[in-house]
């Protein structure tokens, strides 16, 4: 069982909601790569770095986004990061298994799952 976690426009908006990825029990942070260029902003993450500068300048400094996980509940990039540091202590031998890139560290998929 896990949560999946969204980038959420922080208004009224018919604009679908940026899957940034998954906590589930026993597993590293399972992140979704994006590349959306339809966007606005566009949304291009590939690695931990990208996805924590966009959701800082989109968070915190603009205040366009929120992060919101799957049960409606609003989390704060620091609680968002503060999670995905506890969850880089997993480690399951099957983390970079089963479609899942190893990027620095970081489980990233390029195929949609939730």
């Amino acid at each position: 069982m896990g949560t999946n976690y969204y980038a959420v426009r922080n208004r009224a908006s018919v604009e679908t909601p940026i899957h940034i990825g998954k906590s589930s029990l026993g597993w590293k942070f399972h992140f979704q790569e994006q590349d959306i260029d339809s966007h606005n902003p566009p949304v291009e993450w590939h690695t931990y770095d990208q996805v924590i500068e966009w959701l800082k300048k989109y968070t915190v400094e603009s205040n366009e986004y929120v992060i919101m996980d799957e049960y409606d509940e609003i989390v704060s990039l620091e609680e968002f990061m503060e999670l995905i540091e506890r969850k880089q202590e997993e480690n399951n031998p099957d983390n970079f298994r089963y479609g899942v890139k190893n990027v620095n560290g970081y489980r990233f998929s390029e195929r949609e799952f939730w």
